[in-house]
């Protein structure tokens, strides 16, 4: 039965997982200093902003300013309610929670995405179970054998059947997971006019495609029939969980094998990395029937430095091959190489010509450099003993020589050229310098451009990723929150002093809090403090303080000086209201001296209260 995760177990998983051990599975980091940098998972930069304390168990991207514990970073990852997260960060790191809490009875507790996971959990486990174990399966079993996948690959990769007959809408009423409103969000299904809800795949091969975390998203149905009203393939279409933009299949498995060999395989379609898995080469992904993404480069950035582009031998799959090259060399983020199919065949016909040792084979020695897959690209179609395809041919590869930094490889290539068309070295040097003299004015130009845009941008929106400036109290205040969190001497000084409040509002609610805390806990963990806190404007508050630069020794002068700043900090009117209970006070006991001095205070208060008004209109 469904039921809350006792605090008690979050506690304890919470400090049996390490946040970098679970933050790696999504972003490639390094160490500098005390803490680890990345690319940050949230927004497209190309500098690393993104940082996590392995020591404090807590995120924070200095640019997009998201920051919290591993449950905070999951939920914001995989967008999912804070018990789903505890439950996701469980998986990951094969911790055994002993419990569910995301079955039907609990479905009012979770979040709309949660629910939407939760029908693709269960729709993969009915589809896999109809190709494996059912008579309407075995058509669809029968065709994968014959294309060389074996039951082990099926049970891997999850691979099912969706049967010609509507089944979902009956199967999920008996699983209690029937939601209109889901199901329809749910891509699972079409919607007619009549509000009717009709299955989207039938009669097809179901390949599950899964986000980084291995959790079935979408997928892609091939007909196990031929038929002239229906594509061979339908994907599922976009919803609030998948967007094809972000995904790369098999990404969640091949991503540890990524990083232990430090390079990934990039393959043109998924039944091309089955076949690759097949033959022994797991590292390697395929993007969604589309050209690469910035959102997919980012992914593979945060796992690797070096591309291996190996598409269809064909001329569709050369072409595919410079589209690629010409969208992943600009960003300057990977080393590539190229493995050619021989004979125009994929990845999966060769394998089954030539066995998977040839596979691998090809696919660990058989690679080109991108200027050597353009010599032979730009042969295509064009008969070399013409002079005028000669012309053509040196002018194409001319440019993309201009291109190469390395002016070793560049003039490598233009010994080539030389020696091959018998040409002159210092001709093609001459017009190689034209050429890369344009090069350099357009991008000069490009540049120009995009500053003049980000000159365009409001100044709010640029504020936003600025980094923030305190005034010296404020900077006071900061300190003094964090000594008080981190030294419960301290904590116990400033408690002890009668009507001591905070400047600003956040750092007074984020104080009050830190008593309820410490009512129950006997010691101060970041981690733990941010579960206790419900507003994310004060987690953030308090990560930044976490990532601040602090000395590791606390001093009573340093202590002092906070105070000092803090309290001469006081907001005029609570100045003001207590000089004029002085006031009372000093007539009723009919102190003159002390009234003087009082009147004389009060009117400097005002003075100064008109001055601020003045400054604010």
């Amino acid at each position: 039965m469904a039921r809350l995760i006792p605090e008690a177990m979050i506690d304890e998983l919470r400090s049996n997982v390490n946040i970098l051990d679970v933050i790696s599975q999504y972003v490639q980091l390094h160490k500098s200093g005390k803490n680890w940098f990345g690319i940050c998972p949230f927004h497209s930069e190309k500098t690393p902003s993104f940082s996590v304390n392995e020591q404090k168990q807590i995120f924070h991207c200095f640019s997009c300013h998201r920051g919290g514990n591993v449950f905070k970073f999951i939920m914001e990852l995989e967008g999912l309610s804070f018990p789903e997260s505890v439950q996701r960060v469980a998986e990951l790191a094969n911790y055994d929670l002993g419990i569910s809490i995301d079955n039907s009875e609990n479905q009012n507790e979770t979040s709309e995405n949660g629910k939407i996971r939760k029908l693709y959990k269960e729709t993969t486990k009915l589809y896999h179970h109809i190709l494996v174990n059912t008579v309407l399966g075995e058509p669809a079993l029968e065709y994968l054998h014959k294309r060389g996948i074996n039951d082990d690959l099926i049970e891997e990769f999850e691979i099912g059947f969706a049967p010609e007959n509507d089944i979902l809408e009956a199967f999920f009423k008996e699983q209690k997971l029937y939601d209109y409103q889901i199901l329809r969000k749910s891509g699972l299904f079409i919607e007619r006019q009549s509000t009717e809800l009709v299955e989207r795949f039938n009669g097809r091969v179901m390949f599950p495609i899964r986000d980084t975390s291995g959790q079935t998203i979408a997928y892609s149905g091939r007909l196990l029939e031929k038929r002239d009203d229906a594509p061979k393939y339908l994907n599922s279409p976009e919803t609030a969980i998948f967007n094809k933009r972000k995904v790369l299949f098999n990404f969640d498995k091949a991503k540890g094998i990524i990083r232990r060999e430090k390079e990934a395989i990039l393959f043109e379609g998924f039944m091309d990395v089955i076949a690759a898995y097949r033959s022994g080469v797991k590292n390697g992904i395929a993007s969604m029937g589309t050209s690469l993404t910035d959102e997919q480069i980012q992914a593979l950035d945060r796992v690797t430095s070096h591309l291996v582009i190996c598409y269809d031998g064909d001329n569709a799959g050369q072409n595919a091959t410079k589209r690629a090259l010409e969208i992943i060399e600009p960003t300057g983020k990977f080393s590539l190489e190229v493995i050619k199919i021989p004979e125009k065949l994929d990845p999966d016909e060769f394998t089954k010509k030539y066995g998977s040792e040839k596979f691998v084979e090809l696919a660990r020695n058989d690679r080109k450099s991108p200027l050597d897959f353009y010599l032979n690209y730009y042969e295509q179609d064009k008969n070399l003993n013409n002079e005028n395809d000669q012309l053509e041919y040196i002018r194409d590869i001319l440019q993309e020589i201009a291109k190469v930094r390395d002016p070793l490889e560049q003039d490598l290539y233009l010994n080539r050229l030389a020696q091959r068309f018998n040409v002159a070295k210092e001709n093609l040097d001459s017009q190689l310098k034209q050429i890369r003299e344009k090069i350099f004015a357009q991008r000069a130009e490009k540049q120009e451009e995009q500053s003049y845009q980000a000159q365009q941008i409001p100044r709010t929106v640029i504020q936003k990723n600025e980094v923030q400036h305190f005034s010296k109290a404020e900077k006071a205040e900061r300190l003094l929150l964090y000594r008080m969190l981190h030294d419960k001497n301290v904590w116990l000084r400033i408690n002890g002093i009668p009507d001591f409040n905070f400047i600003h509002e956040n750092y007074q609610v984020i104080y009050n809090l830190s008593e309820a805390y410490f009512d129950t806990h006997n010691e101060y963990e970041v981690a733990d403090f941010l579960d206790f806190i419900n507003e994310d404007g004060l987690r953030q508050v308090v990560v930044t303080l976490e990532m601040g630069d602090y000395a590791d020794e606390v001093s009573e002068q340093e202590i002092n000086d906070c105070l000092s700043l803090i309290m001469s900090q006081t907001p005029l009117e609570d100045k003001i209201k207590k000089v004029q209970t002085e006031m009372l006070e000093a007539k009723r006991q009919n102190d003159t001296a002390k009234i003087t001095k009082l009147t004389m205070d009060l009117i400097s208060l005002l003075k100064e209260q008109q001055n601020a008004k003045s400054l604010t209109i």
